[in-house]
């Protein structure tokens, strides 16, 4: 699986945050995927996941000396006040307990330079590829009760402006079947024989000369503080 093959997310954040010698920190950083592209305009990254595994195949997966890794199991970094330019969540935000993502977002703001911004990525509502997770299951889910509590949490930040939302699409690249059911849908020999001929026949729509395409939107949103909350 190749995730967002024409790099079109980097391009989003970059034309709405510019990373260029920007010091970030990345709260939810996965398996470095977004790590490792951002790291090659910024002069240092601090990533964060509350998964120690998670960040062991982040090490794996970036050898860039900018980066720096941090463990944080409450998923809320213990580091130094005002000292970043951008804080980023890249598909993260939703993943955090409803009743903790303000803190989180409020933690942030104070790890912010006066001028700093929060920069949030979240899961949007269509494409393909959100279809075939409703549908069949694949990958996470459905998470629209989280990602509604995010749009909230973002809203209710107290002291801070929310830019409007910026829709972009990013594909998922399959080489075949196989790879799609190994990435997204591991135990799918649990699934009824109908449901595989059903997903199948689904996938055989979206296949192309590259493999087989799957779209999936993205939301992004700026928060950055009020002119009179500034110090």
């Amino acid at each position: 699986m190749i995730l967002d093959p024409d790099n079109k997310y980097i391009q989003a954040i970059h034309s709405h945050a510019p990373l260029t010698e920007a010091t970030i920190l990345e709260i939810g950083c996965g398996n470095g995927r977004m790590t490792g592209e951002m790291a090659e305009y910024a002069t240092k990254i601090i990533a964060t996941d509350l998964s120690s595994e998670a960040l062991e195949q982040a090490k794996k997966n970036i050898a860039a000396e900018n980066i720096e890794f941090l463990y944080t199991p409450d998923g809320t970094p213990d580091l130094p006040t005002h000292s970043f330019d951008i804080v980023i969540y890249t598909l993260s935000l939703h993943h955090i307990p409803i009743n903790k993502m303000i803190d989180n977002l409020r933690h942030s703001g104070k790890l912010l330079k006066d001028n700093g911004k929060i920069v949030v990525v979240e899961p949007g509502n269509g494409g393909s590829f959100l279809e075939v997770k409703k549908r069949f299951g694949a990958g996470s889910g459905d998470e629209s009760l989280e990602k509604g509590a995010a749009v909230r949490a973002m809203q209710s930040l107290d002291g801070w402006l929310l830019s409007p939302t910026y829709h972009f699409n990013v594909d998922f690249l399959f080489i075949d079947n196989i790879d799609f059911f190994a990435n997204k849908v591991p135990r799918y020999q649990d699934m009824l024989a109908d449901e595989i001929s059903e997903l199948k026949n689904f996938l055989k729509k979206h296949t192309t000369d590259r493999g087989i395409i799957l779209t999936s939107e993205r939301h992004l949103n700026v928060l950055t503080r009020k002119l009179s909350l500034k110090k």
